[in-house]
């Protein structure tokens, strides 16, 4: 009796090691496709969907060197296109947080640059403001906006987009006629929401 059962515990173990190691060899296999090159792709691909779902357009996939660069040239041809001169605030076009879909900035951004030019050694503000109401539709900007912001000053504003790359353009004449203050013309840039090639750190971009 006592060999019998001996023999029936050895046959019985002889047939879980095999069950346990093809147990292993499927959780590996399982974890592997999970996380394989294919997995990477099909994570990217979710992250794109929900990102255009939000958005309302496919983020295109850009280095922020390039979209910054882009965003720097706009800003050069708009202070041409005012066709005056003075001093302009020093800092370029820089990323910044893609509020919408990416809070933590890790993977899809947007392009902005404010400046602003004041202390004018040739024209005029008013004449800025003209310059670029003429200039922007024949460049193939659509202007949007041209009358005063909804401010107690009421000061005078032009927001234009650029239909074929989606830039935003908000030209703001601040503190026009008060004395004592600064005057100038307010110029912001954006880009709309790109997402970064793969491996890029956006905080070191």
């Amino acid at each position: 009796m006592t060999r019998t059962t001996g023999s029936s515990i050895r046959r019985a173990a002889l047939w879980v090691v095999p069950v346990v190691v093809l147990a292993v060899l499927l959780t590996v296999w399982v974890t592997m496709e999970d996380t394989g090159p294919g997995s990477g792709k099909a994570s990217m691909s979710r992250q794109q969907d929900r990102a255009k779902d939000i958005l309302g357009y496919e983020p295109e996939v850009r280095a922020v060197p390039k979209a910054e660069g882009e965003v720097n040239k706009i800003s050069s041809r708009v202070l041409d296109w005012m066709g005056v001169r003075g001093k302009v605030t020093e800092p370029s076009a820089a990323a910044h947080v893609c509020q919408k879909v990416d809070p933590d900035f890790e993977t899809y951004y947007v392009v902005n640059h404010p400046w602003s030019v004041y202390e004018l050694k040739k024209g005029s503000f008013d004449e800025a403001m003209d310059n670029l109401r003429k200039t922007l539709p024949e460049k193939g900007w659509k202007i949007t906006k041209d009358g005063p912001m909804d401010t107690e000053a009421a000061s005078p504003e032009i927001v234009a987009v650029q239909p074929d790359s989606h830039h935003t353009l908000t030209v703001q004449w601040l503190n026009s006629g008060k004395p004592g203050r600064t005057e100038l013309i307010s110029v912001d840039v954006d880009s709309r929401c790109f997402r970064a090639p793969e491996g890029t750190d956006l905080n070191r971009a």
